[in-house]
Order: structure tokens, then sequence, then C-alpha cells
């Protein structure tokens, strides 16, 4: 049996792939070109050039695949593209399809909760069988932070004192693999979090510790932080739809936990100490100013 990935360089996407290589699965990673995949084919992944955007494309690569994972970053055409995606794989004869969706899919006033939604129910009446994966803020979300971090030692958001129940990505793409390479996972919705949930003000503790080095919160209004990220170059259209869910997490919205990684893959879900003493070390480059 062959799955096909899409991201297959992407964080998540490429988390995927190396869970399904530790499971010696079959796999084809769908890219856009080569180049950035070289490391990809040296493991043995099947690699097949396509884009969501070009449905075309998908035919070929979705020939003799039985279960694909659907992984896309946000895009304002997110909706139209990964139901292209699903519309494809009914063609090709796909048997299931985990998506990577997003905790509070359809039930947060937020723009990217709606859309995943949209793209679930698109899925579920597809005809094929279906796994949601639902994780929380993911802790690789951090990269966001490191060039604040870096210059002034500072982490800026706009949620006050909320608490978030982050969740490793190596963490999700483990549950991928198993819900992937194992029968009982058709038609699940899985919420995906940390085993506790923290403030901002606990992240820059831990990264203060992992850093060796002063790292501090700084609430903003969310006026604030908004212009000074589109002066930074980031569309409005994300940023509005970003708002709409750091408002909905500083009323308790990302605060839930749940048992389903430890449940699913028999581990415990890593903890926001583990995470930033391995980011810390592998990534430390991105903490230079």
């Amino acid at each position: 049996m062959t799955t096909l990935v899409t991201g297959a360089t992407g964080t998540i996407g490429g988390e995927v792939i190396q869970a399904l290589l530790k499971r010696n699965a079959a796999i084809r990673g769908l890219v856009r070109g080569s180049q950035k995949a070289t490391k990809l084919a040296e493991q043995g992944v099947d690699l097949a050039i396509g884009d969501l955007s070009h449905p075309k494309t998908l035919d070929t690569a979705l020939q003799d695949i039985e279960t694909a994972f659907l992984v896309l970053p946000n895009l304002l055409n997110q909706v139209e593209l990964e139901c292209a995606f699903i519309d494809a794989a009914k063609r090709a004869g796909i048997q299931q399809i985990v998506k990577l969706s997003v905790m509070g899919a359809g039930e947060l006033p937020s723009t990217f909760q709606n859309w995943h939604r949209q793209i679930e129910e698109h899925l579920e009446r597809s005809g094929i069988a279906w796994t949601h994966l639902r994780p929380n803020m993911l802790m690789q979300n951090m990269r966001w932070f490191a060039q604040t971090i870096a210059q002034t030692g500072c982490i800026y958001n706009c949620v006050g004192d909320a608490k978030i129940s982050h969740v490793d990505a190596r963490d999700v793409a483990a549950v991928a693999a198993v819900c992937l390479t194992e029968s009982g996972h058709e038609n699940q919705r899985y919420v995906l979090t940390g085993e506790q949930a923290i403030t901002f003000d606990q992240i820059a503790d831990i990264f203060a510790k992992a850093l060796r080095r002063t790292v501090r919160y700084v609430d903003l209004p969310p006026a604030d932080l908004k212009a000074a990220r589109l002066a930074n170059g980031e569309p409005e259209w994300y940023l509005d739809a970003e708002l709409e869910l750091f408002a909905a997490w500083k009323q308790g919205a990302g605060s839930a936990v749940t048992s389903s990684i430890a449940d699913l893959t028999h581990h415990p879900a890593t903890t926001y100490e583990e995470f930033a003493r391995y980011y810390a070390q592998t990534y430390a480059q991105d903490f230079l100013s």
C-alpha cells in the first residue's frame, strides 16, 4: 500500500514522511519541484511533481495510491485547492484521506476554522474514508518569534494570559502515520494537543532557560500587533484571520487538553520544555541577531 503525502517538503508533511519511513511504509511525496526534495529521494521516497492549483497534475501523482495525507498552508484559496485534491482523489479511487485540519474547526468564529470545516464537509460527502486531525497551535510556530527574541529578547502577541495547549508537529505526524497505516481510524476526528495548556509568559520562561538568555512576553493591543506585522510584509487578510483566532484564544478557546496523542501513539505528547531544548539546539542560528 502506497501513501501520497502532500506538502512533502513542509513542516507537517515532511514530519509525516519521516514518521511513515519509521514504519517502513511505501511513500510518494507530492512536490512542486524536485530540487528541494533531494533528501527525500535519497531516503527512498518516490517523488511526484504536482500542484494543487492545477488539478490535472494530480491525476498522475495519484495513480496506484491507496491512502493520502492532505495538508496545505493557509492560503486565500485553500478551500478551493483542498476540495480539488479531494475530487482528484475520488477520481483515482483513493480509499482514505487523512486531512490536517485545526482545533475548533466549525466551532470557533475564525476564518481558518471555518475554512477547514468546509473542506472537512466536502471530504465527508466524497464517499472516501476520512480522518480529520485537529491540532492546536504548533510548537514549531515559535519560528514566528525567533527574530524578535534575537533582536529584542521579546515574544510579542495579543492573547494576554490565555492558556494554550500547544502541540509538537512531530507528535501530529506520528498520529497521522498511525491513521494512515493502521485500520480503525476511518471516519474519525482527533483533537491533538500537548499535555498541558500554558501561557506565553510561561513559554518565554521556558525559552529563556533553553537559550540561556532573558526572554519575556509582551502583550500588545491587537491593532499594534497587526501594524507591526503589516510593516514586516505580512498580508492583511492573513493577519485579520489570525487576530480572529487570537481573540478566541484570549477567551479560553485554546486551553482544552486531550489524551489523543498518547492514546494513538502509546507515547506521551512532547512537553514544551522538551521542544524548546530541541529547537534551541537544532535551530540555534534562528536566535542570532
